[in-house]
């Protein structure tokens, strides 16, 4: 009777055992759908979605692995890296991504054909947007989530880019906006908000621009988008832009509209084209960031070579570009300019066994278990 009592108790304890693992796993798997999709910040990675084999404990082990693992740290705040990777994923109606970005997630809560766009928000102001444009936003906006950013735009129209982008970057998020639109002052009236208005092709207004906001660290054009507009704009203010800033410019697709300057069928063959449009300056701006190269001698970096002075007579401030612009990035219909610290290209070497270029006919196998111990005792030595 005594053993048959013990035997029951361990039989009973054994099912709570079970049933409170199966709770706690169940517990688990919705905070983490909780934690991953309830807000706009955190909407990556969930990290329960892992095959144990129906064990509890092996799931709670690869949770707290997870956890701990660069995945994870890499996606702080919730965001994937520049230019990285994520599975396809619908973020409105009919449209995937396989970059699924804040700025997806932000239309897949608020676009018009969302199920999930709130029908009782009207104070949101409206966003008129080309998706197509988020994965150049990201890769080149995300280093500066977290910290004072002064953005500069050209193009307030409804506003709906201030509410997407304050929630992006976060409380050090100061926006300066230009718009020609009187009408966009009624956005004004926060400390972190600045309406300007004027006209974009004026030089003398971007005079007055610079000298008020001394500190602008992102750049973003999409304004009126006619072709003088936009080379206006980026001859005054792409040199002002911060020297660790971007400059953006979007919808370039205007270079081909008529309406707007450009024209139509035509392409860099054409010289009015490239003299002319915002997309001919682009790619002069190519030759421009490979310009220690045009004198001829690959194995030199002769920006200073003085017949380059006046190789580009209609563009006078192409060395202040080459000095100062350290990568272009061209998307359909975006142009990013990233500026940094533009070192003098030179050649170096290190240390180790070298053959010569033609065939010597006299070859050693590398042993490369030992080179790469080597390599790794050496890094080992110093921080990366």
């Amino acid at each position: 009777m005594h053993f048959m009592n013990k035997k029951k108790s361990l039989m009973v304890r054994s099912k709570l055992r079970k049933g409170s693992s199966f709770l706690l796993l169940l517990g688990c798997y919705i905070c983490g759908f909780l934690t991953c999709y309830v807000s706009l910040d955190h909407i990556y990675f969930n990290p329960l979605l892992i095959d144990t084999n129906n064990d509890p404990p092996a799931a709670i082990s690869a949770v707290k692995d997870a956890q701990s693992s660069p995945a994870v740290e890499r996606r702080a705040g919730g965001m994937i890296l520049p230019f990285e990777r994520t599975e396809l994923r619908e973020y409105i109606p009919g449209h995937f991504s396989d970059a699924y970005t804040y700025f997806h997630h932000y239309l897949h809560h608020f676009d018009k054909t969302s199920p999930l766009a709130p029908t009782d928000f009207q104070d949101l102001p409206l966003l008129h947007i080309w998706p197509n444009y988020f994965e150049a936003y990201h890769n080149h906006w995300q280093r500066y989530r977290g910290k004072k950013v002064t953005f500069m735009e050209i193009g307030v129209q409804s506003g709906g880019k201030i509410p997407l982008l304050r929630n992006y970057f976060g409380s050090g998020f100061t926006y300066v906006g230009i718009d020609i639109n009187p009408s966009t002052k009624m956005f004004d009236g926060e400390d972190w908000i600045n309406i300007e208005i004027g006209n974009s092709e004026d030089p003398a207004f971007w005079k007055e621009m610079r000298a008020k906001y001394p500190k602008v660290d992102l750049f973003l054009d999409d304004g009126g988008h006619t072709m003088n507009q936009q080379r206006v704009a980026i001859e005054e203010m792409l040199p002002h832009v911060q020297s660790d800033g971007v400059y953006m410019c979007e919808d370039l697709n205007t270079s081909w509209s008529t309406k707007f300057g450009g024209y139509e069928f035509q392409d860099s063959r054409t010289k009015v084209f490239m003299r002319d449009t915002m997309v001919g300056l682009v790619h002069r701006s190519l030759d421009w960031l490979n310009a220690a190269w045009i004198p001829g001698n690959p194995a030199k970096d002769s920006i200073n070579d003085p017949k380059l002075e006046n190789f580009w007579p209609e563009d006078r401030w192409w060395k202040e570009f080459a000095s100062s612009v350290k990568h272009i990035h061209y998307y359909n219909q975006v142009v990013v300019y990233e500026k940094g610290l533009v070192g003098k290209f030179f050649p170096t070497k290190t240390v180790g066994r070298s053959i010569p270029y033609k065939a010597s006919g006299k070859h050693t196998k590398v042993d490369w278990s030992n080179v790469m111990r080597r390599l790794k005792a050496e890094f080992a030595k110093t921080e990366l």
